[in-house]
């Protein structure tokens, strides 16, 4: 009895975990939650002295922070900044 409790436990998560795969991930969250699980092994690897390792996940630590936190530019900013840009090579 309890084996078949187990086991439509288990179907259930495994329906779950399916579901939430299926929706679409908001990239920003993505990107934050990586970046939270990266920082945690990072802190790992250094507590453990693997330097290799630890350099890595603080760069993939960053990138996931660096996208989670992108601002898009405004309307025409791009376009000034090249304005700018032009005038004082040219100036």
């Amino acid at each position: 009895m309890m084996e078949n409790s187990n086991s439509n436990h288990n179907r259930n998560d495994s329906n779950r975990a399916k579901l939430n795969l299926n929706r679409k991930l908001d990239p920003k969250e993505t990107a934050q939650y990586i970046a939270d699980m990266t920082l945690e092994l990072r802190n790992l690897a250094k507590a453990a002295d693997l330097k290799s390792l630890k350099e890595l996940l603080e760069l993939c630590f960053y990138e996931g922070f660096t996208a989670a936190n992108r601002v898009p530019l405004p309307d025409g900013e791009l376009e000034h900044l090249r304005e700018l840009s032009t005038a004082s090579v040219a100036g």
